[in-house]
């Protein structure tokens, strides 16, 4: 019988985690041989105060841990080692489960070839919408819908054997197992004073699941509502995630290239043509950033302008700081992130 352990780590949302937490508890974790870790990343004393005394009245249904270490990653490794299951499933904090959402991916793992399974994201809004907000949907190459932007997406359909970059971490299950063997997560969702210490998240993890060949599977069943308030829909919010993007497309290229040239290296060096080609990329990127440039102050106020605008920004911030702090660069390139803390590296 498959044993799982459901990890919600949180930093400051108590109020749609409380909701989030009710969704599960429904679920009767007992009879599902499942369990539920609730992990605070707080900083304020005084939100982890209520948090606790929160889940000590429901002592018995969850468990509570705190992690220091700022951001998603350390609390999300946190609660890998704090747990009991073969299968780690993760969730955001403002997410409400589905009442098939459990048993579906408990069956989803009962095939030993699956090692990664997500499912839909559908939004649940609490306000009206913006009309430039559809304008940031689009299609996936199995059908149906998504916006990355908030972690929405619906298929429609089982995929088996799905690109796993299409299991978001919001809605996230993998075996304990292969989260160890391939190095866990990569840094997220860092505070804004240790912005440069972000990476690409989940991502990482899902590509090094696709580049090993392993299976995931996205099952429709495995249904979850994210919640969308006012405080999202808006320009602010998406110019902020664009910059977030930017820095990870960042961190995840440094990362790229340094492989590559490695690569390169033990095979066969070709110091000219190395050359050649950083010239050539070089002035490609000063290319898309001058038409960028140019861009932006006609269509300023375009949505989709601003976004990519502050997309470059992020990329640009990150590519500075590696070049300014020389502890950035071994930081990017480790094997794993596992028992760190970036407030030892500032």
């Amino acid at each position: 019988m498959i044993n799982s352990t459901i990890i919600i780590p949180t930093a400051g949302r108590i109020d749609v985690l409380i909701k989030a937490i009710e969704s599960i508890l429904r679920l009767d974790l007992q009879k599902n041989n499942s369990e539920l870790i609730i992990v605070d990343n707080n900083s304020d004393p005084l939100m982890s105060q209520i948090l606790m005394q929160h889940c000590i009245e429901l002592q018995g249904r969850l468990r509570y841990v705190h992690e220091p270490s700022p951001g998603l990653t350390a609390a999300r490794h946190r609660g890998a080692r704090e747990s009991n299951g073969e299968i780690l499933i993760f969730l955001d904090d403002d997410v409400e489960v589905s009442e098939g959402w459990l048993d579906t991916i408990h069956k989803g793992f009962l095939d030993d070839d699956v090692v990664m399974i997500g499912g839909p994201s559908i939004p649940k809004f609490d306000g009206s919408i913006p009309s430039w907000f559809w304008s940031f949907f689009t299609s996936t190459p199995y059908g149906g819908w998504m916006c990355s932007w908030l972690s929405l997406s619906d298929i429609g359909s089982d995929v088996k054997g799905v690109d796993p970059n299409y299991i978001w971490g919001l809605n996230f299950s993998i075996r304990k197992s292969v989260l160890y063997e391939l190095g866990g997560f990569h840094p997220d969702l860092v505070p804004k004073n240790y912005q440069c210490w972000q990476g690409d998240g989940e991502t990482g993890l899902t590509m090094k699941v696709r580049d090993s060949g392993r299976r995931a599977d996205y099952l429709k069943g495995a249904l979850v509502f994210h919640q969308c308030g006012q405080d999202r829909l808006n320009l602010e919010y998406f110019k902020k995630r664009a910059f977030y993007h930017g820095v990870s497309d960042s961190y995840a290229n440094i990362r790229s290239r340094n492989n590559k040239s490695k690569l390169i290296k033990s095979n066969s060096p070709q110091p000219f043509f190395d050359s050649l080609r950083t010239l050539k990329a070089n002035f490609k990127k000063m290319l898309i950033n001058f038409c960028l440039d140019k861009v932006y102050a006609v269509n300023s106020g375009s949505p989709q302008i601003m976004t990519k605008y502050a997309e470059r920004q992020g990329w640009l911030f990150h590519q500075e700081q590696v070049k300014m702090n020389p502890s950035l660069l071994p930081w990017i390139l480790r094997d794993n992130y596992f028992d760190t803390d970036i407030r030892e590296l500032k």
